[in-house]
């Protein structure tokens, strides 16, 4: 957790609520019931069930900003409008009446144009089978923005089972869980290695080679914490980032629109909320990939995700858009830590 007003870290870190049906694991403790602002978990989350869409009610024509007194004109079906004279964020509360959002930060735009370009040249080259993709695209329009982002506090707790291949040919199983080229090379060298041990060890003993691998059952559980981004902008759903990306949080600030250097602040439409199931949505597929690092065969998985009341959060966003073979594609720099949030770039190219 981070404190509200100067956005130092904190030691507290609220619990997870665990489902009634799945006992606490060793040293993780039961929350008292009523924990305030958590969305109860009661049934294991499904992830085929559809998003819902939670539209705030609709605002009216024109208001006044509730921080400066500024004449609004929310656009149609914005649900969060930014004040154009002082930055501040106003939405429309639960009773129907215009309110402004308390929990409002910002993070500080560290990146120049050519570092932003550079910063996505490197994530362009990074691989075992990329060389120079990088020099050989075409970069498009680069724009940098200041997007508005629910952060919501989320707590996982997951129960798994499958199995996991050890001993002679478990390199096969690195092999194919590799989600990189290199992890992919690296377990293909690996099992190549036991086995050349192993032929060479028989041949000593004038043993056959056991190349069969054996496999053990795995049941295990998964307690995880974070504070999940969702974008504030439907028409931003592309860029969502799905891959556990989180903002430096502690180099937050109270949001003053004179830091932004008139760079242009966004409003959004999507509302906390909305935010909040979306959270739940991929927490669900952050346990299941980080399950399927523990064995081998993934065969079941129940996930019990916990959202908390959380923030509005404008971050400093560059939008590069680049052509690699005819291909147009993105990326996506948070311009706070120089970190790529999301893009895309072609899986192979050495030429």
């Amino acid at each position: 957790m981070f404190c509200n007003l100067c956005g130092a870290k904190q030691g507290v870190v609220a619990t997870a609520q665990v489902a009634p049906s799945v006992p606490p694991a060793p040293g993780y403790p039961v929350p008292a019931p009523g924990v305030p602002g958590a969305t109860p978990m009661g049934q294991p989350y499904n992830p085929n069930a559809p998003v819902q869409q939670v539209r705030a009610p609709a605002m009216p024509q024109s208001l006044k900003c509730s921080s400066c007194g500024a004449p609004l004109t929310p656009g149609s079906g914005l649900a969060l409008v930014v004040c154009a004279y002082c930055g501040a964020v106003t939405t429309m509360g639960a009773g129907g009446a215009a309110e402004m959002i308390q929990k409002h930060y910002m993070l500080e735009n560290k990146l120049s144009n050519e570092s932003a370009l550079e910063a996505g040249g490197k994530w362009l080259n990074k691989g075992l089978f990329r060389r120079k993709v990088a020099e050989r695209s075409d970069v498009g329009q680069v724009t940098l923005r200041y997007v508005p982002y629910w952060i919501v506090p989320t707590s996982v707790v997951a129960d798994f089972q499958g199995t996991k291949n050890v001993g002679a040919g478990a390199g096969v199983g690195m092999m194919a869980h590799g989600d990189s080229g290199a992890k992919k090379a690296a377990g293909a060298a690996l099992f190549a290695l036991t086995m050349a041990a192993a032929a060479a060890g028989s041949q000593n003993r004038n043993q056959p080679v056991n190349t069969q691998p054996q496999v053990i059952r795995v049941r295990d559980r998964i307690q995880m914490q974070y504070n999940i981004p969702i974008v504030a902008v439907r028409g931003y759903v592309k860029y969502q980032p799905d891959d556990g990306f989180q903002f430096q949080l502690q180099n937050k600030m109270n949001f003053d629109k004179r830091q932004t250097g008139g760079v242009d602040v966004q409003s959004g439409d999507v509302t906390e909320a909305e935010a909040k199931s979306q959270a739940a949505a991929l927490a669900h597929k952050f346990a299941e990939k980080q399950a399927k690092t523990r064995v081998d065969n993934l065969e079941s998985i129940q996930v019990y995700p916990t959202t908390y009341d959380g923030e509005l959060l404008h971050a400093p966003v560059w939008f590069m858009e680049y052509a690699h073979k005819g291909k147009q594609m993105f990326i996506l720099v948070d311009g706070s830590s120089g970190g790529v949030m999301d893009g895309e770039r072609p899986g192979f190219s050495l030429w």
